[in-house]
Formats: C-alpha cells, structure tokens, sequence
C-alpha cells in the first residue's frame, strides 16, 4: 500500500468548515453504532480486521489514553444513525510539525472525495501542516483529483485480523 501526501492545506485550497452535512466528532456513546459500521463495511474484504469488542473499537477509534492524537468523526443523518466515518492520526515530525494521516475513511451514503476534505478541514483545525492518506480502501483517482502524490509504501504485519473463508 501506498501513503499519499496532499502537502500544506492552505485557506486557498480548503474550505474554511466541514461541508458534510451530519459531521461531527465521533463520542463514546456513538461506539456501539459505529463498530457495527465498521465491521459491516469491511465484510466485504477478503483480509480484514474484526471488532469484537468495544473496548477494543475505543483503543483504534476513539484512544482515550492519548488525548488529540486519534481523532474520529462520524456523520449522522437525520433519523440519528451513524452512516459514515473517518479517522485520521496526528503525530510530530523530525522538526516539530504536526502531520495528519487520514487512515480510515468508510462511506455508506457521502462522497468518500468530500470525507476526505472534511477530514483535512478538520486536521488543519487541530494544527496538522501536512496531510497524508494511507491508501488502503481509497480510489487511487480519488487521490490524485486532490492532488495528494505518493511518497513512500509500507509493509503490513497482519495480526488480529480475519481472513475472509
């Protein structure tokens, strides 16, 4: 898999808010609905990663030993449900900089291109100079119509993870 940097989000190239009607930040009482989510979207995976409890869907999605390091946002339609979500990750480079890396984007009903620049929006709110996405789930075209380039592949340990049978 590839990591895509988008670079500097700048005011010229965000909007100033999230425009997808419903975001928000994910809280404790949305786990039950948005573990259900996760697990019904990545069902259709052959290698995928199954939560079996909540408490462990808290420790990926919501992180609460690690204060504004894990930040996941939901958005809710108007009968309440969960629908989409997106999780990025802030962490300090070498000099300092807050860098955002998107790595879960899962979208049941919005545009997966507007989740990504909300979620950017939402980065560059909590201080990331630079935003990345691990593209594991995201059209490569989706990437490159924003203008996110690569830089760099990773390798994948699989451990906790469920093979498709």
């Amino acid at each position: 898999q590839w990591i895509y940097r988008f670079g500097h989000p700048t005011n010229s190239q965000l909007p100033s808010s999230p425009r997808t009607r419903g975001w928000r930040r994910m809280t404790s009482k949305d786990v039950p609905s948005a573990m259900v989510l996760v697990n019904k979207w990545s069902s259709q995976f052959e290698i995928r990663r199954v939560f079996t409890s909540e408490e462990e869907f808290c420790h990926y999605f919501v992180c609460p030993n690690v204060p504004n390091h894990v930040y996941t946002h939901v958005v809710e339609n108007e009968t309440g449900s969960i629908t989409d979500l997106v999780r990025y990750i802030i962490v300090s480079d070498k000099t300092g900089n807050l860098r955002a890396v998107i790595s879960a984007v899962i979208s049941t009903q919005s545009s997966v291109h507007q989740l990504i620049i909300d979620a950017m929006v939402s980065a560059k709110e909590n201080g990331a100079k630079h935003v990345g996405v691990n593209q594991t789930n995201i059209s490569i075209d989706i990437l490159q119509l924003l203008s996110f380039q690569p830089s760099g592949s990773l390798a994948y340990f699989f451990y906790n993870y469920r093979y498709h049978e």
